[in-house]
């Protein structure tokens, strides 16, 4: 390989691992600055809505305080039947959105995108390590990737049996070579643990759980139409692993770590 098509592949791994931590950013913002900075009318209207009675009872017991509070207890009428307040849209979609949906998915999808962004980070080192290293390394980042870009637009069972041959096998290989090394005078002493590596680690065995665990819980029968749900659907789980995820990414990135 010449010295010019690996300053390319260098420089495309370094774009690919710089994109995923600013689209990681974004995504974080997105998430978090609605709920910080939400109008006072908005509060107030929620308020509003949590005070009106939700049902017959309610309506009772908020018309004895006004009785009372107005000294005519004793003549008070029954109150008109009142509908029921209806559900807010995230309420339902709380009771509504399976947890395998809401948890399991949105985790398989972050997850294999953070171990990309390690593989792409890791690459231009190995890259000067061997050029094959450097392959392998910018191969499991675009297959990664890829399996999120699949996933994004259907879910299949066959995709989720991809996920988890692919991510097992990077952990299995990783693994090898911290115990081993590789055969064939590829790395013939084990190479140290570092935290680039655990994180990938981390992740991908995230990848394999959360795939194994939909292929469980759903019937081959039940994936037609199967899509990732919007992230204010996801269950809180799955939230949380993706700002913890993001934030990880960036303390890496920052701090000069080694893989």
């Amino acid at each position: 390989m010449t010295a010019w098509s690996q300053e390319t592949l260098t420089l495309l791994a370094h774009t690919v691992h710089y994109a995923l931590v600013a689209g990681g950013l974004i995504g974080l913002g997105w998430l978090l600055v609605p709920q910080l900075v939400t109008p006072h009318g908005s509060r107030a209207a929620r308020h509003v809505a949590d005070a009106a009675p939700r049902d017959p009872f309610e309506a009772r017991v908020a018309a004895l305080r006004t009785a009372a509070a107005h000294g005519r207890l004793a003549t008070l009428e029954p109150p008109a039947p009142v509908a029921p307040a209806p559900a807010s849209t995230s309420a339902l979609t709380a009771r509504t959105l399976p947890r395998d949906v809401a948890l399991l998915l949105p985790l398989a999808v972050v997850s294999s995108t953070a171990a990309a962004g390690v593989h792409a980070a890791m690459g231009p080192l190995h890259f000067r390590e061997a050029t094959l290293f450097g392959l392998f390394f910018a191969g499991a980042a675009l297959a990664q990737l890829g399996w999120t870009a699949l996933v994004l637009r259907s879910v299949t069972p066959a995709l989720l049996r991809a996920g988890v041959a692919l991510n097992l096998g990077c952990v299995v290989l990783w693994a090898a070579t911290r115990a081993w090394g590789l055969p064939l005078g590829l790395m013939p002493t084990p190479e140290p643990v570092g935290p680039w590596d655990l994180a990938a680690a981390a992740w991908e065995l995230g990848v394999v759980a959360a795939c194994a665990a939909l292929l469980r819980a759903r019937p081959p029968t039940s994936y037609a139409g199967l899509r990732l749900p919007a992230w204010v659907d996801w269950h809180r789980g799955a939230t949380t692993t993706a700002v913890v995820s993001v934030l990880a990414l960036l303390v890496l990135s920052l701090s000069g770590a080694g893989g």
